[in-house]
């Protein structure tokens, strides 16, 4: 399909895309200059926030060309939604780029911090909105439960090491057959189904060079993102007096998650709370091994005491007390109120002990 100009209409998506892309860039590169000339708290924050915001932005794009690759190459669409259902590439791509930038804090920050961002202000303003009633299926409760306790052993020694995340990621594969079978038992929607649908819908009109370009184009970027991104946590750190940990664990893993609060309400609202329950046990356990196992393969992590002694404990209790509100079939404002009480909680200690 062509536009009123000539040009083919997938080349002129392409090119608002990437536009869009580079002005970020640029607006992170200028606050990089400012932050130099400064080095004061307010340029580093917004650097960190141009810097997170491009990967997130670009790392999105990435999905969408390694969505739109693989349709055109006749891979199912079931499989890929399969696969991408509890992928949170926002999430991957800002805690590779704090590991890529010497801060180990920050990458389990979008593992650790962002699992319990998930299980209480996500799920918390859901049931305080929309109360929920869903019938979860004990299996995945159960397997949502253990799936962080090997990464919690891998950390006890105070490092995650590559051969560890090696181990992370072959136990992601036998947890991935699991959800297959229960999705092809119930016929669960899963997060990514509209933008498969949306390949599909254009199948003809863009090319698989659009989304090669796209891939290819959003690695440059998601890289200089990240080097933004680092340089603005690094400034935070120095100029604020705080840990990247604290960073991480708090403040990275509310930007990343930040519209996961949306994709758990709007499912509920509309009737299907099943898919804002199965989005978020899906996605710890996607944290709990493919992210952080990757994330270690790539860049070995060291694991500060306060994680051990803070932050691990606090994201396991979330974790038990939704479990144990699913078992009642019922996630209703009180226990809404519940989990945002806890994560209130969670700040206080945070901010209190996890400096």
């Amino acid at each position: 399909m062509r536009t009123d100009q000539g040009k083919p209409r997938w080349a002129r998506q392409a090119v608002t895309v990437l536009a869009k892309l580079l002005a970020i860039a640029l607006a992170g590169t200028a606050l990089n200059w400012w932050y130099g000339q400064a080095q004061a708290a307010l340029p580093a924050a917004l650097l960190f926030l141009a810097g997170t915001y491009l990967v997130v932005e670009a790392t999105e794009e990435f999905v969408e060309g390694i969505l739109g690759t693989a349709v055109l190459l006749a891979v199912s669409p079931f499989a890929l939604g399969v696969v991408f259902g509890g992928f949170d590439p926002e999430n991957l791509g800002a805690g590779l780029a704090g590991a890529a930038q010497g801060l180990p804090g920050v990458a389990l920050g979008t593992v650790i911090g962002s699992s319990t961002f998930l299980l209480t202000v996500a799920l918390g303003l859901a049931a305080l909105l929309v109360p929920l009633q869903v019938e979860v299926p004990r299996r995945h409760i159960l397997l949502t439960l253990v799936s962080p306790l090997p990464l919690l052993l891998f950390s006890l020694d105070g490092r995650v090491a590559r051969w560890e995340g090696l181990v992370l990621l072959l136990l992601f594969l036998p947890a991935i057959v699991l959800i297959l079978q229960g999705s092809r038992v119930q016929g669960r929607a899963y997060q990514r189904k509209e933008e498969v649908e949306e390949v599909l819908e254009h199948k003809e009109e863009r090319p698989v060079w659009f989304y090669l370009l796209l891939m290819i184009a959003s690695l440059v970027f998601i890289t200089w993102g990240a080097g933004l991104m680092g340089e603005g946590a690094k400034g935070l750190v120095q100029s604020l007096g705080i840990s990247d940990t604290l960073l991480g664990m708090v403040f990275v893993a509310a930007a990343v998650c930040f519209e996961e609060i949306a994709r758990e309400v709007i499912p509920a609202y509309r009737g299907h709370p099943e898919i804002s329950i199965g989005n978020i046990l899906g996605t710890v356990l996607f944290f709990a091994l493919f992210n952080v196992g990757l994330i270690a393969l790539a860049v070995p992590l060291q694991v500060e005491p306060s994680v051990l002694t803070l932050h691990w404990p606090f994201m396991l209790g979330a974790l038990v007390l939704v479990s144990a509100f699913l078992l009642t079939r019922r996630v209703e404002r009180m226990q809404g109120a519940v989990l945002l009480a806890y994560y209130a909680l969670y700040l206080v200690a945070s901010f209190g002990w996890g400096r």
